[in-house]
């Protein structure tokens, strides 16, 4: 009976590691397509990632409203858009797909 208790607590943690090994690296022109379908979601870079993702794997609205009301995680606008548009090759973004969404947090900028 002891087991029963402690997996749900490994099941958290091997979510957690699971999804932090899912995190990859892109240019805005890979990430675009995302954007089209509105699936796109912007994570501030003083949040971890693997922590926010992790929360909407949970669907933790709570924790998820909160970023959202502090602006941490956000829809980009159009404004950001365009901007990663004028360089999309420049820009690199550390992104998780974490079904319907694709979290993406800026990183700096690519050198030439």
């Amino acid at each position: 009976m002891s087991d029963d208790k402690e997996d749900p607590n490994k099941t958290e943690l091997s979510l957690k590691e699971k999804l932090k090994s899912e995190i990859e690296e892109a240019d805005w022109s890979m990430l675009e397509p995302h954007f089209s379908r509105q699936a796109i979601v912007q994570v501030s870079s003083d949040l971890d990632l693997p922590t926010v993702s992790e929360k909407v794997a949970m669907d933790d609205v709570d924790s998820i409203k909160k970023w959202m009301t502090e602006g941490k995680v956000v829809r980009p606008t159009e404004e950001q858009v365009n901007t990663w548009k004028e360089n999309p090759y420049k820009k690199a973004f550390q992104f998780i797909i974490v079904q319907p969404y694709v979290l993406i947090q800026e990183k700096l900028e690519l050198k030439q």
